[in-house]
């Protein structure tokens, strides 16, 4: 089982791509986290873990699944950080949750396009295309070494930033107070149906954001069709960014177009 968050797509295209070469299924971990299903048996078969870094750490709804999870019979385990520049400390941090349950026997990063808008100006579609080229080479050495059974850490983007200094501005600055929506609304309630945590509720044909944290995923933002979202005055006139490869889910909840 390869447990899987992604909210704009770019660890659903690589879990998927792992998951059709080494016949593993995806679970979905935020439904997981949602219906608070901690309990598997893998009857042998690899444990993944693929999600973005989130503040060189783990999104929120990846930290609560390895808190709580607990895997019996699981066969090789292993873990792969999607990330913007630097994974950071995703997979150490990742290893610590799962401390007394779960080891991990191999870790890896790859660098996406960086979704982080309300931070970064989004890369261009130039740039966005050579990251994917390097992105696929860097996938397909991960699944040899994962068909493999390599182990050890293969992480080669980590960066030498103090990761745990950066994660702790996480906490504080997930917060949904910015996140506006504009006229430009057509009310196809896409945004409410791709939260991971399913805290955007339409009321009066508008939505809202209805919990003050969230994991900050963007993916309400980044998919909206009609860019009629914004996270206060920094993604205001910003380019938009969704791996492709969202347009197959299979997982979660489908996109209605």
């Amino acid at each position: 089982m390869i447990f899987v968050f992604s909210g704009t797509g770019n660890s659903y295209s690589v879990a998927k791509r792992i998951s059709e070469a080494t016949g593993v299924k995806m679970v979905d971990t935020a439904a997981a986290v949602r219906y608070k299903r901690f309990g598997y048996d893998a009857a042998g078969e690899d444990v993944g873990f693929v999600f973005p870094v989130y503040y060189y750490g783990l999104p929120a709804m990846v930290a609560t699944l390895a808190e709580n999870l607990v895997v019996r019979n699981p066969g090789r385990v292993w873990c792969v950080a999607t990330c913007g520049e630097e994974s950071g400390g995703a997979c150490e941090m990742l290893a610590e949750k799962l401390e007394g349950r779960l080891k991990a026997d191999a870790c890896y990063d790859v660098v996406m396009p960086d979704n982080s808008i309300f931070a970064f100006e989004p890369p261009t579609p130039e740039e966005e295309a050579a990251t994917l080229e390097a992105a696929n080479a860097e996938v397909a050495g991960i699944i040899e070494s994962i068909k493999a059974k390599e182990d050890g850490d293969f992480c080669t983007h980590k960066g030498d930033k103090d990761w745990r200094q950066m994660y702790a501005l996480y906490d504080e600055q997930r917060v949904t107070e910015p996140f506006v929506v504009t006229d430009k609304c057509i009310e196809c309630r896409i945004c409410e149906d791709i939260c991971p945590e399913q805290i955007i509720k339409v009321y009066h044909r508008k939505p809202v954001w209805d919990e003050e944290r969230c994991s900050m995923c963007m993916g309400c933002l980044e998919l909206c069709p009609k860019q009629a979202i914004e996270y206060g005055e920094s993604t205001v006139g910003r380019r938009r960014f969704f791996n492709k490869a969202y347009y197959e889910r299979s997982i979660g909840i489908p996109l209605k177009y």
